[in-house]
């Protein structure tokens, strides 16, 4: 496996970078967010990005106003791409077939994607392209049929130039299922630090929020999914004597659920929840906190090879972080230097993270430093300068 650290050229000006994803775009899901913010990074090194996405409504889309929900500038090209599909039912393959067509005609110099049968078109016929492979999900990948033959068993050319997998655990998963070694890199996901500047203070930030000033506030920023941990984190909360969790986020069948379950434990006085904001908001929320929460469970299918954007939103907020001990999470954060790591699915201990937390503050505040120092490394045209220089 490679590492990754090769420095992109001048020359990359001239190239033009089709992005293809089949990300719902704009959406509220972590993946259509990672998506956006990566090609906006592309299109801060190459002269030429676009995005291709599916459309699947006939409905007209204002791709600056799109651009702005993300909190990204509109500097790339925002395709809706309609392709061949049987009533409602989103057609993979026709999908990928309609992109290979369009990167035929547009003339991609490079093709990055997340869609396995898209890279296996591109890599095998048409004009000749670089292709970039990211890999997220190793279980749901695999189960393509295209998977052992794009990165596996067979090699039709050298188009397809490096599988980026967003975590060590990730690529060594794959390299034991089969991938060739070789086309591994490791690239965890990213942030984007200019939303966290100029940074608000925490009374500002909870003075523009209309939030308590002297309540200790918990947050935790991102989907609230079952197994995500957050009955754990509201009963943890529950036994912290002044202390408010702050949900922000979230689909609407699961603040429902999580509404009613934390009031049938009498648990509803302890929690908020927010609800979906735009992700340029997110920072004010994240300052307005005491401690950031990342409860993840064992019941958290992708645990052992995940890289969630929201470490990194919380690392760059210089606010302690809280954090369930996963391998894939000591790629980044380290136990009492840039975190506090817990147990998984143990209440007690999660407890008690939160309160050493909000109890040690200079220990704490030396901890938040560290991570946001640390934090710089990964931001995503950092990222994208990266990717770009293996792909050359």
């Amino acid at each position: 496996m490679n590492s990754g650290k090769s420095l992109v050229s001048p020359e990359w000006r001239r190239i033009c970078l089709g992005y293809i994803a089949r990300a719902r775009i704009p959406s509220d899901k972590a993946n259509s967010l990672q998506v956006v913010k990566m090609s906006s990074a592309f299109a801060s090194a190459v002269g030429s990005v676009e995005l291709v996405v599916p459309c699947t409504s006939v409905e007209r889309r204002n791709p600056s106003e799109i651009l702005r929900h993300y909190g990204v500038a509109p500097s790339f090209r925002v395709t809706w791409l309609p392709y061949p599909h049987w009533g409602q039912r989103f057609d993979i393959r026709g999908y990928a077939l309609a992109c290979w067509l369009y990167a035929q005609v547009r003339g991609f110099d490079i093709v990055y994607t997340r869609d396995p049968w898209a890279a296996f078109l591109l890599a095998g016929w048409g004009r000749p392209v670089k292709i970039g492979f990211e890999a997220h999900d190793l279980s749901e990948e695999r189960r393509y049929p295209v998977w052992d033959p794009l990165v596996g068993s067979w090699k039709p050319s050298s188009r397809l130039r490096g599988v980026f997998c967003i975590s060590r655990g990730l690529a060594e998963a794959y390299r034991r299922a089969g991938a060739r070694p070789e086309l591994l890199h490791v690239a965890p996901d990213g942030v984007d630090l200019a939303l966290f500047s100029p940074e608000l203070s925490q009374g500002e930030a909870r003075i523009a929020l209309r939030l308590p000033v002297e309540t200790q506030l918990i947050c935790h920023a991102g989907q609230l999914y079952p197994g995500r941990g957050i009955e754990e984190t509201i009963e943890a909360v529950s036994g912290i004597q002044g202390a408010l969790l702050l949900l922000v986020g979230g689909q609407a069948e699961d603040i429902a659920r999580l509404r009613e379950w934390a009031q049938s434990r009498g648990f509803d006085h302890c929690v908020r929840f927010v609800g979906q904001v735009p992700n340029d908001q997110v920072p004010t929320y994240l300052w307005a906190a005491d401690v950031l929460v990342m409860p993840y469970t064992s019941r958290t299918r992708t645990a052992p090879f995940m890289s969630p954007l929201k470490m990194f939103e919380y690392m760059a907020a210089g606010r302690p972080i809280v954090a369930t001990d996963f391998p894939s999470v000591r790629e980044v954060l380290q136990d009492r230097h840039s975190a506090i790591l817990v147990p998984p699915d143990e209440i007690g201990p999660l407890r008690e993270g939160i309160q050493l937390a909000l109890l040690e503050k200079d220990q704490a505040a030396k901890i938040a430093e560290n991570a946001r120092r640390e934090v710089r490394k990964y931001e995503w045209g950092q990222r994208a300068h990266r990717i770009l220089g293996q792909l050359a």
